[in-house]
């Protein structure tokens, strides 16, 4: 199937109820993998890449390999970019063939966060394609970042300003392993889905899925986040296979065995990956009774006529 709308996925999983996993990537050959692994669990599925990842693995190489390798398969594929901090990021994103990009302006404070969210919204409305903001730092639990909540009240002033269609909510959520377990506060999720109810075509995501209780995770899902990032908690399971292997093959010498290695480590990424489909609700959801257009850009013609409306009444 051709590269689908991030929209179109989000929009299908919202309404029928089940999550779509927002899959960090590292190299060309685990997207495909993650991919590959997906369409035979008939899982619709968006491949991620943070933009501090683009020294590892080149933006345009992504986008091409990617769309290759969906078009090849019978499920719905996106292709985002996380937590871009600068509009010329937007830029690389969008000549790639990326489906929806992240602005991340939330370490900002609230005026220079519009601002700069607002610039990249246009530009991806301008290319028919999905613009992801965050408003309230979700935090890190190596403590590089502190978390702050995602206010209710600014949260609306914000979406509004921006016109964003993904919105990340910093709801007790955080990037990396936890130490503890994490709380998500879901009244304060209700309370935010409450403020941006004049804008129900807003879709919100969860960063920071590592370390989340599946019941929480399925909650949070019906309650109308459908997108669920994950990263962490692949690397972790990468790491664990590649011990294991290393322990059974005393004999390994990282020449012509490297593949082998990393052949258990892309083992311990999907390991995660079919147990999140499962968790997810997204198993089998990938089906000739989907609503998917198969078109990139048809879910983004009402965002773009809405704020072509929106200025003509400015």
């Amino acid at each position: 199937m051709p590269f689908t709308s991030t929209l179109d996925i989000l929009k299908d999983a919202r309404s029928r109820k089940y999550g779509v996993g927002a899959y960090n990537v590292l190299s060309l050959d685990q997207a495909a993998a993650i991919i590959r692994l997906s369409n035979t669990l008939e899982a619709p599925v968006l491949i991620t890449v943070p933009a501090v990842l683009e020294k590892y693995v080149s933006f345009s190489d992504l986008g091409a390999i990617t769309r290759e390798v969906a078009a090849k398969v019978s499920i719905p594929v996106g292709l985002h970019l996380s937590h871009g901090k600068d509009i010329a990021t937007m830029h690389r994103c969008i000549d790639a063939g990326f489906t929806s990009v992240m602005i991340d302006g939330s370490a900002l404070p609230f005026d220079e966060n519009v601002k700069i969210t607002r610039e990249a919204a246009d530009l991806c409305h301008s290319h028919g394609i999905a613009c992801e903001g965050e408003l309230g730092a979700v935090g890190s639990t190596t403590g590089e970042v502190k978390s702050t909540m995602t206010d209710p009240e600014e949260a609306r002033r914000y979406v509004e300003a921006t016109g964003i269609d993904i919105f990340a909510v910093s709801i007790g959520n955080a990037h990396g392993f936890y130490k503890g377990v994490p709380k998500l506060d879901f009244e304060r999720f209700r309370q935010i889905k409450a403020a941006l109810s004049s804008r129900p075509d807003v879709y919100f995501t969860l960063h920071g899925g590592t370390g989340i209780s599946p019941e929480d995770l399925k909650r949070l899902i019906a309650e109308g986040c459908p997108k669920i990032c994950i990263y962490t908690e692949m690397c972790g399971a990468g790491k664990e296979k590649a011990f294991d292997y290393l322990a059974r093959h005393p004999e390994y010498i990282g020449t012509t065995d490297v593949p082998e290695l990393f052949r258990a480590v892309f083992e311990g990424f999907l390991d995660v990956v079919r147990f999140d489909i499962e968790t997810f609700g997204s198993a089998g959801k990938a089906t000739p009774g989907s609503t998917y257009s198969g078109d990139v850009n048809a879910s983004m013609i009402e965002a773009i006529v809405r704020d072509v409306i929106k200025k003509i009444n400015l």
